[in-house]
Formats: C-alpha cells, sequence, structure tokens
C-alpha cells in the first residue's frame, strides 16, 4: 500500500514529462523516475496490513462503500450536482481532454490580466490529479475521463485512510466518520458575526463568516477542491508513516504538480520529520562521548539515511521541473500585495484571533494534556497561526489550500485524543473533543445537503444537474489558470 501511494503521487508527474516536454528532456526523466521508484519500493520498510479475516473484509467493504459516496457526492464524476468551482474545474478537464498538450491559446481576448507583449497563454495550474483521467479521457471519450476521475479519487482516499490506520496498527471504521465531517466550528462563527443560525436553512457556504479567512472541511475540499484535497492528504498521510528518511523528499516534491498550495503549507512538516528523526541516543553525551562526536555521528546516520538517489535526483527532478512550469502561472507572482488583514487594527487582530481559535484553536486546547510533549502539536499550532497572514494571488486561496496538511495532522491528532481518553476514562477531554467535533460537524453535513437538495430538485425541474463547463478559451485568458509563454524559460527551452 505504501509504494502504491508512491505510485499515486508520481505518475501525474510521468504524464506531465511526456505530455508538455522535448523528448530529449522526458526521455530520461522518464527513466530517472522508474529508476527513483524502483529505489524507493526497495528501500520502503513494510508497513502494517489487515489480516483478510471475515471481520475485516465488512470493514473494508464498510469503508469502500462510505468512500465512494463520499466521492460520488462531491461532485466528482459528474453524477450530482456539482458546486461553483466545478464550473472551472470542468473547464480544466475538457481543455485537457481536447487540447493538444502542452495547451496553447493564441486568442488574447483579456490583455489586461497579463503583461504588454503578451501574444500567447497556456494552462499553467496544479493539473496532476487530472492528468491520468485526462489520458483515459482522450482514449475512452470525455465521460470516461470523468468517471475515472471519481475513481481515481477513491483511491486516494482509500490510500490516505489506510495511512491513518497504518499508523495505528489496526483496520478502524470509526476514524472515517471524522475524517468525512470534521470541521471548524463555523456556525459557532456566524452566530459571533451577526449572522446567526439562520444559514443553515438556506443552501449558503458556512465557511466564510470569517469573511478574509477560511479554513475548509474534509468534506469543503473535496467537494470544492478535490483536485488539491486527495493529493494532499495522500502526500501528508504517506510521509506521517515514514520510518525513515529514504523517499521523503521524493514524496514531497510529487505534491507540487498536483496541490502547490498545500505542498508550501507541507513544507514545515516535512522539515520537522526529517530532523526530528532519532538515529541515535543523544544521550550518547552521558556516555563518555563528548558533544561534538555525537553531532558528528548524528549528521552522517542523517546525510546516509536522507541523500538517497530518489530524494536527491527524483526529488530535485520533480520539483525543480513543476516549479519551472507552475511559477509562468500570472497570479503566482501576487504575493502579499495586499493585507491580509491580522498585522494592524483591533478589530482586525481580535477577528484574526477569533478565527483562529474556532477554526483549531479549541481541539488545541483539548489535546494539550496529551500532545504537550509532541513536536508536530507546537507545528500545527503555529501552521494554522501563520497561514492566514500570507496572501498569495487575488483571493483567500493561500490560506484555505496551505492549511489542508495542517488540518489533515490535527484531525490525525483528534483521533488519537479521542481513542486515549476513552481508554483512560478521562470524560472531560473525550466528551469535549465530541462536542466540538459535533458542532464542527454542522459544516459537512451542511455541503452534503446542499448535494442532495439541489441534486434532487434539478431533477424534478428536468435542468442539467451538473455544472457547466468554462470555456476553455475564457479560462486561458484568466490569469488564475493561466500564464504568458512569451519569455517563458519553461516553454522555450523545455516545453514541447
Amino acid at each position: 500500500m505504501e509504494v502504491l501511494g508512491y505510485l499515486y503521487l508520481i505518475v501525474p508527474f510521468f504524464i506531465f514529462s511526456i505530455g508538455w516536454m522535448k523528448k530529449e528532456y522526458w526521455i530520461p526523466i522518464a527513466v530517472i523516475l522508474v529508476v527513483c521508484f524502483w529505489k524507493a519500493w526497495k528501500d520502503a520498510i513494510p508497513l502494517w496490513m489487515p489480516k483478510l479475516t471475515k471481520k475485516n473484509v465488512l470493514k473494508i467493504t464498510t469503508i469502500l462503500s462510505v468512500v465512494c459516496i463520499w466521492v460520488v457526492l462531491s461532485g466528482v464524476g459528474k453524477f450530482v450536482f456539482q458546486n461553483a468551482d466545478h464550473f472551472y474545474r470542468n473547464g480544466i478537464f475538457e481543455a485537457l481532454v481536447e487540447y493538444q498538450w502542452p495547451i496553447r491559446n493564441d486568442q488574447i481576448i483579456y490583455p489586461e490580466n497579463f503583461s504588454e507583449g503578451t501574444h500567447a497563454t497556456s494552462l499553467i495550474y496544479y493539473i496532476g490529479f487530472w492528468l491520468p483521467a485526462a489520458v483515459i479521457g482522450k482514449l475512452f471519450g470525455v465521460g470516461a475521463g470523468y468517471v475515472f476521475q471519481a475513481v481515481w479519487a477513491v483511491l486516494g482516499i482509500v490510500l490516505a485512510y489506510y495511512f491513518i490506520c497504518a499508523r495505528k496498527e489496526k483496520l478502524l471504521v470509526w476514524p472515517l466518520f471524522l475524517l468525512v465531517f470534521f470541521s471548524g466550528l463555523d456556525i459557532v462563527g456566524h452566530s459571533l458575526s451577526g449572522s446567526g443560525f439562520s444559514i443553515i436553512a438556506t443552501d449558503g457556504h458556512l465557511e466564510w463568516w470569517a469573511e478574509k479567512y477560511q479554513y475548509s472541511s474534509n468534506t469543503t475540499q473535496l467537494f470544492w477542491v478535490f483536485n488539491q484535497a486527495v493529493p494532499a492528504w495522500v502526500c501528508t498521510g504517506c510521509m506521517m508513516v515514514q520510518k525513515n528518511n529514504k523517499s521523503i523528499v521524493w514524496i514531497f516534491a510529487s505534491c507540487m504538480l498536483s496541490a502547490t498550495f498545500p505542498f508550501v503549507g507541507l513544507l514545515p512538516f516535512t522539515v520537522f520529520w526529517m530532523f526530528g528523526r532519532k538515529f541515535l541516543d543523544l544521550n550518547d553525551t552521558r556516555k563518555g562521548f563528548l558533544k561534538t562526536e555525537v553531532v558528528k555521528k548524528y549528521l552522517i546516520c542523517w546525510t546516509k539515511d536522507t541523500m538517497t538517489i530518489q530524494n536527491v535526483l527524483g526529488g530535485g527532478i520533480i520539483g525543480i521541473f513543476s516549479f519551472l512550469y507552475l511559477t509562468s502561472n500570472t497570479s503566482g507572482h501576487k504575493i502579499m500585495e495586499s493585507s491580509a488583514g491580522a498585522a494592524s487594527g483591533g478589530n482586525q487582530v481580535l477577528g484574526y484571533l477569533v478565527f483562529f481559535i474556532l477554526e483549531a484553536g479549541v481541539y488545541l486546547v483539548f489535546l494539550y494534556r496529551y500532545q504537550k510533549k509532541n513536536v508536530l502539536y507546537y507545528v500545527i499550532f503555529l501552521s494554522l497561526l501563520v497561514i492566514p497572514a500570507i496572501r498569495v494571488g487575488s483571493g483567500s486561496d493561500f490560506c484555505m489550500r496551505a492549511s489542508i496538511p495542517a488540518l489533515f495532522l490535527l484531525m490525525v491528532l483528534v483521533i488519537d485524543g479521542l481513542e486515549r481518553a476513552k481508554e483512560e476514562k478521562n470524560r472531560r477531554i473525550f466528551w469535549g473533543l465530541v462536542v466540538m467535533f459535533l458542532i464542527g460537524s454542522i459544516t459537512p453535513i451542511h455541503e452534503i445537503g446542499r448535494t442532495f437538495h439541489l441534486t434532487t430538485e434539478r431533477f424534478l425541474a428536468g435542468e442539467q444537474i451538473c455544472e457547466s463547463v468554462k470555456d476553455p478559451v475564457e479560462l486561458l485568458n484568466l490569469p488564475n489558470f493561466s500564464g504568458k509563454i512569451d519569455e517563458s524559460f519553461f516553454f522555450e527551452v523545455i516545453g514541447k
């Protein structure tokens, strides 16, 4: 399963290299990726696997069924109602299916979106998730491609959930409900902001109560930005269970093309996992070793464990070429052009703190007793505290998406906290976490309810159930999804 996780993360870049790069680049890259994959497979320490008993088969069937239903309800695959963001995501996917790679657009209809002298643009976006389905779409038609999107999403979520179970070394079903329903206390935020609880009776999006900031529930992520959420969950889960550093950079880099903002949010955790691993007894100084000798021994062990072929060569190639492609995106150059609103003004600071407390702080308080000696707990705390202050592009996308790895890991700690509190019969922590979870679950329940309501309503009215498709030419003129290829190093030197 761990090797399948490697494959899931690396296949999109493999397809990208063949489809976007000249043969003098993609052929050696493809060979190197195969070698690195084999090396990562060889170096992987086997993880726990469930025994296929009758009881476990029933559990696996239940998990697969819930995940499949969750994905279908999300709109991935175009089976039911799709939220507004699918308008653009459908456009991206169909452009990938119908256009020749790399996609080129010579119709500049919104010149104000680009610098002067722009003659052509290309689709420059975190497209990794769609590439396997786009291949299916090119071979068997766009309808088959949409169905394969759902299959690819199910596979990714199953892998992410497997990593949660592998970490516990037991097959559990109940954490699946946290995966689906975990969220911050958005309804409380609405009440404090003066909106009250009336929004529950509408189809409104609960998570915009803080206006400038948003942390999305897992269900919201899947229902709105599945293309980033699923790869980010797989990458975070895979890195979380690594028992050495031999493939950690390789895994981390593979996230960039599919989930660029989560890739940035995963950076502090990657550093923590890389340097927080114990390679030797650091109390050797008590046994007569000098501190300098201990540090030297540690660095030698760390170097041997980290400077592997797949990390240096594979991770380097994936990271560098993904970076060169993505840096041509127009919106990506707009970093901190406007304040995120947390640095000045008493009301802004108060709003920032209230947002953090309701979205993450309430869980962190209840987890403190069990996690106060866990450095990961503090990395999560600092990440979720700092991320809202950073702005990339014209909207709040960085806040919403760079937070995905930290929120996933916070959920994992909540799972740990519930299990430990139950074992120790600590009712205060157990019921505190349960109550916070139940209040937060209103948000994903509301997202699922919107799908049921609007799918039924549109079906009975004889209307189109799924979202429309954004015109590819217009899409390639929007700075969030494109960039000019004039004077672009990637498109002039590397691209076909």
